[in-house]
């Protein structure tokens, strides 16, 4: 069976999206700073695999990363510092068709969200992760994150950061997925979650 040419050409059309339909409001980040290449990156993407906006959703918590999901023209959810990943497993399990991103920063994810995001790697529960590492609390001008380098001076260290810093991407690979562990190619693995 077969369809008239004006409704495949529709039926093209439904399923196009531009980058346009991805774009929400106007970031209010500093100039130069690096979230704003995330987020056109982000969009670029999601229209490249042509995601449907109204079966995808941007999960955050807090933090300069996390204003996030108001940048996005989808499904948005601006939570509370360091559960960013109990709101995005809750989507996933109540509606595991759509499309589900975290976005997170280093504070929010690598410090009060830890075990949140720990337990979200134990689950996998095919949620995609945004962790926006800048090593620093931007929102609070300058004060250390878990991922600070050793001897960062700043607001909260004054003598310098004294333990070294959280690699998430180690902690992410060393993480209670054993088998993440043993596979030869872990790196896809580990951020498809």
């Amino acid at each position: 069976m077969s369809l008239p040419v004006t409704q495949c050409v529709i039926k093209l059309h439904e399923h196009h999206h531009a980058l346009e339909d991805y774009q929400g409001g106007v970031p209010r980040w500093c100039n130069g700073c690096g979230d704003n290449a995330i987020l056109t990156a982000v969009q670029r993407l999601c229209r490249d695999e042509n995601l449907a906006p109204e079966r995808t959703v941007f999960v955050s918590g807090i933090g300069c990363s996390s204003r996030f999901p108001h940048y996005m023209k989808t499904y948005g959810f601006h939570g509370i510092h360091g559960r960013a990943f109990p709101v995005a497993e809750g989507i996933k399990m109540a509606r595991p068709d759509l499309k589900v991103f975290v976005n997170t920063g280093d504070g929010d994810c690598c410090s009060i969200g830890a075990a949140h995001w720990i337990h979200a790697i134990r689950y996998n529960m095919n949620l995609t992760v945004f962790l926006h590492d800048n090593q620093i609390y931007g929102l609070t001008k300058m004060q250390a994150s878990p991922t600070s380098p050793k001897g960062l001076t700043s607001n909260t260290t004054p003598r310098g950061v004294f333990l070294e810093g959280l690699n998430p991407l180690t902690v992410t690979l060393a993480g209670p997925r054993h088998e993440m562990c043993n596979d030869p190619w872990p790196v896809p693995v580990a951020v498809s979650w």
